[in-house]
C-alpha cells in the first residue's frame, strides 16, 4: 500500500494504489489550495492549475503526466505536477502549493 508524505501538512498518510494524489490530500485534511483558490477551482477537472504540488521523491511512483498538466505546467518544474491528474503507483513524499515563482 503506497504512502503519501505531505511535507508542508506534517501528514504521512497511507492510500490505495492508482489513488488519486488530490482525493488523498483533501480525504486527509491537507490544504490543496492556496487563498482564493479554495473556493474558485475546476473541482479536479485539470482545468485550473491551482492544485500543483511539487514531488520531493518517488515522481516515478506516479502516472505519467497528461496532456493537460503539459500544458498547465508548461516552464515549470519536472516535479510539479497537477494533484488532480496524478495516480499514486509507489511512495511519493510532496510540498502541497509550492511557490511557483
Amino acid at each position: 500500500m503506497p504512502t503519501v508524505e505531505f511535507l508542508n501538512a506534517g501528514k504521512k498518510v497511507s492510500c490505495g494504489q492508482y489513488a488519486n494524489l488530490r482525493k488523498v490530500a483533501l480525504l486527509n485534511d491537507v490544504e490543496v489550495y492556496k487563498g482564493i483558490n479554495q473556493i474558485a477551482n475546476c473541482r479536479g477537472n485539470g482545468l485550473c492549475g491551482t492544485c500543483v504540488m511539487e514531488i520531493v521523491e518517488g515522481l516515478e511512483n506516479l502516472s505519467p503526466k497528461t496532456l493537460r498538466e503539459h500544458f498547465k505546467l508548461k516552464g515549470k518544474p519536472a516535479s510539479h505536477r497537477l494533484s488532480c491528474q496524478c495516480q499514486i503507483l509507489g511512495d511519493i513524499v510532496c510540498i502541497t502549493a509550492p511557490s511557483l515563482g
